[in-house]
């Protein structure tokens, strides 16, 4: 049975367009053409679609998928394993959040209001999972809430009823107030990341991309931002020792004008890590590149003032705490930079 790529393209879902770009690709190609030049697609054909789509599902990339199907050895077998794999993965975040829901279920039916992180909880396992973290880390997010969300669930509400009143009365996040309640809300991530500055650069993620979160605590990006401005003048306080009073002073101009860029840069350097992709590939010292310039730009250009802070950076543990670099990471990003430093210029 011959199938035109029309039919294909009805019976399984896909577009017309998709198969086409498929076939550039090398991806799947028709075994044969009709008399007037249509693509038509045997059985074969089909058990590579399959192949294709079940890789898909596993978020592989066209090109990775290409790769494995046309060297792999275990063939459609190892292909169903892998998507029965992920599947039962998903069975059992599915089973979990079930659990969760009824219990909230349960709460409601008691005219019981549920508490902000029974609805945290139940709200990223939908928009989170394995788009933010691994199952890995949602068992060690797990384990950490078990033991502190209902403690510390006031004084969440508490810290985000301070946030809004600061905002509204037009507080600095200069302000000492404003310093105070940064410390303590980056406090609390990172006691439910762990102590992990990596899963807490996430849970920033999470916080920061999803719209339903922001609705349901109440702090949306604006509010973030905030903090995150607040949390950047308390650490810039924490320079002050290795400081003169004229590099304070270019330091209160420029460094917190660079919080914004920080997180999504420092975001993808840790992905690259966890990857293992090379410190001296062309990714990562392109993320170098920009590390390096985002580093001189708060020290106002001043590449002295930059190797100052670089070092009380890396030499003194509490001006890391909450910024989502750790040592391996500054490891990982000073390997890369040697690269560039290593590399002739023309």
């Amino acid at each position: 049975m011959l199938l035109r790529i029309g039919e294909l393209a009805r019976r399984t879902g896909l577009t017309v367009r998709a198969l086409r770009h498929y076939d550039e690709i090398g991806l799947l190609a028709p075994s044969g053409r009709s008399m007037g030049g249509y693509r038509l697609y045997d059985r074969r054909d089909l058990a590579r679609l399959y192949r294709i789509q079940a890789l898909r599902r596993l978020d592989l990339s066209l090109a990775d998928i290409k790769d494995l199907l046309d060297n792999a050895a275990g063939g459609l077998s190892e292909v169903v394993a892998r998507q029965v794999a992920q599947l039962d993965r998903e069975i059992l975040r599915a089973s979990a959040l079930r659990t969760h829901l009824l219990a909230v279920q349960g709460q409601l039916q008691a005219n019981e209001e549920p508490g902000i992180d029974d609805w945290l909880v139940a709200l990223e396992s939908m928009v989170a999972g394995s788009k933010y973290f691994s199952d890995d880390e949602q068992r060690t997010l797990k384990a950490q809430r078990d033991g502190f969300t209902d403690a510390v669930a006031p004084e969440r509400a508490g810290l985000s009823a301070w946030l809004h009143k600061l905002v509204a009365a037009g507080a600095s996040p200069e302000s000492p107030q404003a310093q105070a309640l940064a410390r303590r809300w980056i406090e609390l991530l990172l006691e439910e990341a762990g102590g992990d500055e990596g899963l807490l650069m996430k849970l920033y993620a999470m916080h920061w991309n999803e719209p339903a979160l922001h609705a349901l605590t109440g702090v949306d990006r604006a509010g973030i931002r905030y903090i995150s401005h607040a949390m950047a003048f308390a650490r810039l306080q924490l320079y002050a020792p290795y400081c003169s009073a004229a590099d304070m002073a270019t330091l209160r101009q420029h460094y917190v004008a660079q919080t914004d860029a920080w997180p999504p840069l420092i975001a993808e350097l840790r992905r690259q890590m966890a990857a293992d992709a090379p410190a001296d590939g062309a990714a990562v010292r392109a993320l170098a590149l920009r590390w390096q310039a985002l580093s001189l730009a708060k020290a106002g250009g001043d590449a002295a003032l930059d190797a100052k802070l670089q070092a009380a950076f890396r030499h003194d543990p509490a001006l890391r705490v909450g910024s989502g670099i750790d040592a391996t990471l500054i490891d990982y990003v000073g390997r890369a930079i040697a690269q560039l430093d290593a590399t002739p210029t023309s």
